[in-house]
């Protein structure tokens, strides 16, 4: 089993895996998170249960260090938390445990969840939970992912002409535009609308027309010096990652995970 080779703590959730845990043959105690269905309603034991299935494994030689951990649905909201520390309180009442339970939104705004341990998560990356950058433009916190390319074409609109799949944009001036080596194929999100925000030389524009498959179009009016070369960040320090998910109605989690295995990574 891996987790006894690795010596891992893992969290259990259901009654097959206390029966599982029961039956496996361990070269030693490990160590579990018991959950506790909060309200959110995904994983966990509820509230009413979470005694029962706390003494079963209390009884297992198998487990080691318990700990009661749980999930929330909606922290972001200043008032998400009372009903499920609610359930949780119910859940752990004449239990002498640790608990974790605080996400991200709960680690930077609801000090009453941080208990013994705290668990953040997309903070770690530099995002914000809300999705909303300015929320934790104060934190100090900074961004880990870069997605950059640069330009590889350009054209010379007129006024009126279209701009990729559909003619979803067209320029209300003559207008300069930059083809940009990146698309829904690297992981960029195919519905990210004219206007979302990128930077091109340093200079901060925006996205026109549709996302193609290789390829994003950019407004060059602001920025006349760039060229074939120039670098675009498409998201990173300049443009937040929340921005542009934001535009594209999306998290920044789904933009972090979608990055696609043809794109080169560079660790820093």
């Amino acid at each position: 089993m891996l987790i006894d080779q690795y010596r891992l703590t893992t969290s259990v959730h259901s009654n097959w895996q206390i029966q599982a845990l029961a039956k496996a043959p361990l070269s030693a105690p490990v160590d579990v998170y018991l959950k506790v269905n909060s309200g959110m309603n995904r994983l966990g034991f509820r509230p009413e249960h979470v005694s029962n299935a706390w003494h079963k494994l209390r009884s297992l030689k198998n487990v080691g260090d318990m700990t009661l951990m749980a999930h929330f649905a909606d922290a972001e909201n200043p008032e998400g938390l009372i009903e499920p520390l609610q359930r949780i309180d119910r859940a752990a009442e004449g239990l002498d445990c640790p608990r974790s339970f605080a996400n991200s939104a709960c680690t930077l705004w609801h000090p009453e969840a941080h208990y013994n341990w705290v668990r953040p998560g997309i903070v770690l990356y530099g995002a914000s939970p809300s999705g909303n950058w300015q929320d934790i433009a104060s934190s100090g916190l900074q961004p880990v992912m870069t997605l950059t390319s640069e330009i590889i074409g350009m054209q010379q609109l007129n006024a009126g002409d279209g701009v990729g799949y559909g003619y979803r944009y067209h320029a209300p001036q003559a207008q300069r535009i930059g083809v940009v080596a990146c698309g829904y194929a690297d992981g960029y999100p195919r519905h990210a609308p004219s206007g979302t925000p990128v930077m091109v030389d340093g200079t901060l524009t925006q996205v026109v027309g549709a996302v193609s498959m290789d390829m994003i179009t950019v407004d060059l009016t602001p920025c006349p010096q760039a060229g074939i070369g120039s670098r675009v960040e498409l998201w990173g320090e300049q443009v937040k990652i929340d921005q542009v998910a934001k535009a594209a109605g999306t998290v920044g989690y789904e933009l972090m995970c979608a990055l696609a295995p043809r794109v080169p990574v560079k660790v820093i």
